[in-house]
């Protein structure tokens, strides 16, 4: 995998030359249809595999109670998942604009998450900062972002409650949005990786998340960074470009 300055070196020439950049996004469509040409023929095996063990475990339900039956769900389970982060991995750059408001998407998606935060005794607060118009994006894949790091601040926090704060502010040119926990934090040898292709640190998380995210955001033109303020907890900010047109 390449290191971040490498990767930095690339982005750097791709927007110098012309011809760099033709090359760079050839690669890219190659690398997403290999990708996808992977995911296609692992899904098809890991497809029939689950239709047999959800037959066995219907047809001789005392396999419930059986050494390792839990751990082969449970991988099982995880598999499907890898296979369904891969494509939306794959598929994360492709848009389908609109012209949405942003402060609707964060409404919805803060209710939808709302009772299950609850439960776990989290509260979550959205704050907002001045006028934020609507403007092009996609909101489907803004959604699942927000998801995303809503559900890690909850995954963080834990059984034991806190708090997570949505903010967003807006000027002309920018809308940023402010998401931080209460949680223990980020180490900070962490967070120079967080958004890498298959890193992870969490238990049972398959590294794509963030890197989902982070596609989405740079494919609206924007940025997402990760932070661990002295106070505790994480934040995540993510800056999106207005756009019209």
């Amino acid at each position: 995998m390449l290191s971040k300055e490498e990767q930095a070196k690339i982005r750097q020439l791709c927007q110098e030359s012309p011809h760099a950049m033709e090359v760079c996004n050839l690669m890219n469509k190659q690398n997403q249809l290999q990708l996808s040409m992977v995911s296609h023929e692992i899904r098809n095996p890991v497809t029939l595999i689950n239709s047999f063990l959800q037959l066995l475990g219907s047809t001789h339900p005392e396999i419930s109670s059986y050494n390792y039956w839990t751990e082969i769900t449970e991988n099982m389970r995880f598999l499907r998942e890898l296979l369904e982060n891969l494509s939306a991995y794959n598929n994360s750059q492709k848009l389908n604009r609109e012209e949405v408001s942003i402060l609707s998407i964060l409404k919805t998606v803060i209710a939808d998450t709302q009772p299950t935060l609850s439960e776990k005794n989290i509260t979550i607060q959205l704050k907002k900062d001045g006028a934020v118009p609507p403007f092009l994006m996609d909101r489907h894949r803004l959604r699942q972002v927000f998801l995303n790091l809503i559900r890690n601040s909850s995954e963080a926090i834990g059984e034991s409650g806190g708090r997570i704060i949505v903010h967003l502010t807006a000027d002309v040119n920018d809308v940023t949005v402010r998401i931080q926990d209460s949680g223990p934090g980020i180490p900070e040898e962490f967070l120079d990786s967080l958004f890498d292709f298959f890193v992870t640190h969490k238990k049972n998380g398959t590294g794509l998340g963030l890197a989902i995210s982070k596609n989405i955001i740079e494919a609206h033109g924007g940025t997402i960074e990760a932070s661990a303020p002295q106070e505790g907890g994480a934040v995540f900010t993510i800056h999106l470009p207005v756009t019209y047109v």
